[in-house]
């Protein structure tokens, strides 16, 4: 086994009297791993309760199965975040990495077929479910906010949106008021809009399926060529789910993203109320993180400067969705609802963000 490689897990992703179809090991104090749980075997409440009174603090995945292991997190994410043996920052750490995957998924799946899937829109919805109550808990922030200057990556952007989203529309559920279909009940459906815009935020970069990598990853300002073919992604994200089951609004919002509230965006100039609330709210948790996040030729912004650039004025009179050479320099107070930013600030307020 010398020859292996192994990838540490945290003991708490581990359900009790679950049969996990890839071998676990420990390592031992001379540094080697020992075989603790072969595939297929029950792992007991007495096999983890004895780990957890010796203080290990990982166990290891043959890095050979970790497909098997990130499958096993997949279709248990709803009992392994509503397990009170695992920290909140492992939590965090095992929905970034099941979010990163089936967003990767729907991308590559969805390219290829030019139209998200039935089963590949299914796969999304089933994890955002599963991930509601643990994204929407106060509690659980902090380990959000402990991601804020990762490096900036299109799937891990879209988990961290989707966590801002959702857990800043649960803080303002009055929000939801204008996230309604015909006949639908406002009061009864409230979970189920709220999951709604969740797989919204989730979901709401799928058009870069169709942006050349060499442009989303360039380390660099985008040209202007650069620049109108990422400007249509928001339309290529429409037309990738226009015949899917998704409710109009979670629609409209993934088209409207881009727009500005006092005129300017893209790809239809839209302003004001003629743009949806959700869309208006993405606008708002999109620019955050993505000002938070560290790029190759950008280091990451302080939650306070990012919001102190969200809620200014620019010297000059640019278009703040342009591809100037340094957009976080740029005032972009215009960009917002207003009421809706304030309410973002005092959201992101109650956080320790460090």
């Amino acid at each position: 086994m010398s020859g292996r490689r192994y990838t540490a897990i945290p003991p708490g992703a581990i359900l009790p009297e679950s049969l996990p179809e890839f071998k676990i090991f420990m390592r031992n104090r001379e540094g080697k791993y020992v075989l603790w749980a072969a595939d297929g075997n029950r792992v007991t409440v007495a096999q983890l309760a004895k780990l957890s009174e010796s203080g290990v603090q990982d166990i290891f995945v043959n890095i050979e199965e970790s497909f098997k292991y990130e499958q096993y997190l997949e279709a248990n994410l709803g009992k392994i975040l509503d397990n009170p043996g695992v920290t909140d920052d492992q939590k965090a750490a095992i929905f970034s990495r099941v979010s990163t995957n089936v967003v990767k998924a729907a991308f590559e799946t969805s390219f290829k077929a030019g139209a998200m899937g039935v089963e590949t829109l299914q796969r999304t919805q089933k994890m955002i479910e599963n991930a509601m109550k643990f994204i929407t808990a106060s509690n659980s922030l902090p380990a959000l906010a402990k991601m804020i200057g990762h490096d900036y990556e299109t799937y891990e952007h879209a988990m961290k949106v989707t966590w801002w989203t959702v857990a800043f529309i649960n803080e303002n559920p009055e929000i939801l008021n204008y996230c309604q279909e015909d006949g639908l009940s406002d009061e009864e459906r409230i979970p189920e809009k709220l999951r709604a815009c969740g797989v919204c935020a989730l979901l709401h970069d799928i058009g870069k399926a169709y942006v050349p990598q060499e442009v989303i990853n360039k380390n660099g300002p985008l040209t202007e060529i650069e620049w109108e073919l990422m400007k249509r992604h928001p339309l290529n994200g429409l037309a990738m789910l226009l015949d899917s089951e998704l409710p109009t609004f979670v629609k409209k919002a993934i088209v409207q993203h881009h727009e500005d509230f006092d005129g300017g965006g893209y790809p239809l100039n839209l302003e004001g109320t003629n743009i949806t609330v959700l869309a208006r709210v993405l606008r708002i948790t999109d620019v955050f993180d993505a000002m938070t996040s560290r790029r190759p030729y950008k280091d990451p912004l302080s939650p306070v400067k990012a919001v102190q650039v969200m809620i200014g004025t620019p010297s000059h009179a640019e278009d703040c969705t342009d591809p100037v050479p340094d957009l976080r320099d740029q005032g972009m107070s215009r960009c917002f609802d207003h009421e809706l930013l304030r309410k973002f600030i005092i959201f992101i307020g109650k956080i320790k963000l460090g």
